[in-house]
């Protein structure tokens, strides 16, 4: 065999174990993506089952938080406390304020667009390898019979989410809070 054709060969080598490099490297993108999707599903599933199947115990002390900001209205009316720790949000809505969940922009802004926005997000870098899927943010809404007993985000990674995750609970529980004073106002006439 020449030297040329030997060269020939291994070009035509080379160049296939490049597209088969190509395709295993988009496949583990994909399977990232799916194992991210399996555990997403795998954590709400078991959050819920571990929540029904345990008996009520005294909770332990948490550790207290590393921040705690009051979201309050433009009037100065207490709305919510966001608890911020190492890995994790915690909102907790004022007792005084009966947020239904189903009053907007609730669902359609803050979960619609800025949650599942930034769950987007997380995914698309996940599967660009950026981020684990473990990192990609998740979120959970307590609520009783519609009513807000707190939002829990998880894996919020970097620090302008707080912000942004603060300015658009505010946002939003303000939003809520002035249509709850219009029924209320209606309700007197």
């Amino acid at each position: 065999m020449s030297s040329k054709e030997e060269v020939e060969k291994l070009l035509k080598v080379r160049e296939k174990l490049e597209k088969k490099i190509s395709r295993y490297e988009a496949e583990i993108r994909y399977l990232r993506y799916l194992l991210s999707v399996v555990n997403e599903r795998l954590s709400e599933k078991s959050f819920k089952v571990a929540e029904t199947l345990l008996p009520q115990v005294k909770p332990e002390p948490q550790p207290s938080p590393k921040q705690v900001i009051q979201l309050k209205s433009g009037d100065g009316i207490l709305l919510a406390t966001m608890y911020v720790e190492d890995n994790e949000i915690r909102v907790t809505p004022s007792e005084n304020i009966r947020f239904n969940v189903n009053i907007p922009p609730f669902q359609q802004f803050f979960v619609g667009k800025v949650l599942n926005g930034m769950i987007s997000r997380d995914r698309s870098e996940a599967m660009a390898g950026t981020i684990t899927p473990d990192e990609i943010l998740s979120y959970r809404i307590i609520e009783d019979k519609d009513v807000l007993k707190e939002i829990i985000i998880r894996n919020y990674r970097e620090q302008h989410r707080i912000t942004t995750l603060k300015n658009a609970i505010r946002w939003t529980l303000e939003k809520m809070y002035e249509k709850i004073k219009l029924q209320e106002g209606a309700l007197e006439e």
